[in-house]
């Protein structure tokens, strides 16, 4: 709880606590990082009708801190959060700015509310509040040698008209970011609408995210935030795919199945793992899961589990090897405990072999080389 309007030097810790709230977004999203680093939260209640504006400044100046600001509005609030139904106030994860100290915050000569990663503003625009009202201030660094960093918050007191005038128009922004999407399964061979089992990842916990057999489905939700959209029918690949409905009204993805055919391989990437340990990420069960489902729809069928690391620069070491075999099996042994018979699988590891990306330029990059493929052994 900030009772002051100067707080630190805060060192922040390694990690982000005891549960990650934030992962799972894309580069680039203006609302969200893509997960949780080093964080630390701040709870403060405004104290009377004012521009909020405030300053992050780090420690040691090459640190690189961003920043996510929550109005609290509820018991369900941190949930919310978690389901990527509650968006941010304001957000700014652009990349450290040495001209400035590598200082960032709200700023009143800043004119963007939410500014992406990658090259931008450092500070965005202010926002006034009224008294009473309850934030959440989210600090992150990603990167673990960092020396911590001092919070100054200034408050500029405004009329009460002001405040009310200024919370009718932020009301009816946030009303706009919901969006009609429409989601179409067809035959790729002959672009004919077919019937599979859908599966919406990113929607509320209150909603069902499985729609059997169908061969359309229409969702409303929420924009800039990251969905995972997969097809199962039987004699046909598994289908994975994301999409970021953004700011048109409608959006329409196409979800193309494949007829299988022997030596056809399925890039689980959205199934994750703990780094340089075999233990899968919870967020990881749901596409899990669906993989389940698929060897269910198709009972016949045989399948290599095939595991990949990345080690940019290095040869491909009994360390790697043992990594990615051990990630494998550990896909292996979840699929045997949800009912899958052991005949039909197998499991070997490739350690860095086989990377999409041989000379990774993005932590995205990196993540695509890590992963868990599927190869068809028989139908």
């Amino acid at each position: 709880m900030l009772n002051d309007t100067v707080v630190g030097p805060v060192f922040s810790p390694k990690g982000y606590g005891e549960k990650l709230e934030i992962e799972g977004y894309e580069l680039g999203d203006p609302y969200f990082i893509e997960r949780e680093h080093n964080t630390v939260w701040y709870r403060f209640i405004v104290p009377f009708d004012a521009v909020l504006t405030f300053d992050i400044i780090p420690n040691r100046l090459d640190d690189d801190f961003d920043f996510m600001l929550f109005q609290y509005d509820g018991p369900n609030f941190c949930q919310l959060i978690a389901d990527g139904q509650k968006l941010p106030v304001r957000t700014n994860i652009s990349r450290k700015n040495i001209q400035v100290n590598g200082r960032t915050g709200l700023s009143e000569s800043s004119v963007y509310e939410f500014v992406p990663s990658g090259p931008g503003s450092s500070y965005s625009r202010p926002l006034k509040v009224h008294k009473g009202a309850m934030y959440y201030l989210l600090v992150d660094n990603p990167f673990r040698e960092n020396e911590g960093h001092t919070i100054q918050l200034h408050y500029k007191k405004l009329a009460p008209a002001v405040i009310a005038e200024n919370k009718a128009a932020e009301e009816r922004d946030r009303n706009t970011e919901k969006r009609q999407l429409v989601i179409t399964v067809k035959d790729k061979s002959n672009g004919q609408r077919i019937p599979a089992n859908i599966f919406v990842e990113g929607l509320p916990d209150s909603l069902a995210n499985r729609f059997p057999v169908v061969s359309q489905v229409n969702l409303t939700v929420t924009s800039y935030r990251t969905y995972e959209i997969n097809a199962v029918r039987k004699g046909y690949l598994l289908s994975n795919q994301t999409f970021i409905p953004k700011n048109d009204s409608l959006y329409e993805v196409e979800v193309m199945l494949e007829p299988m055919k022997v030596g056809d391989r399925i890039n689980l990437e959205n199934i994750k793992f703990e780094g340089d340990r075999t233990v899968i990420l919870e967020t990881s069960l749901n596409s899990l899961g669906q993989l389940k489902e698929f060897l269910e729809v198709n009972p016949s069928v045989q399948v290599d589990i095939q595991g990949h690391v990345n080690g940019e620069g290095k040869k491909n070491k009994k360390p790697f090897i043992r990594l990615s075999e051990e990630r494998a099996q550990a896909i292996y042994e979840k699929l045997i405990e949800g009912g899958i018979s052991a005949s039909r699988l197998t499991y070997k590891g490739f350690g860095n072999s086989g990377m999409i990306y041989p000379t990774p330029v993005n932590n995205r990059q990196s993540e695509a080389n890590r992963r868990v493929e599927i190869e068809i052994l028989s139908l």
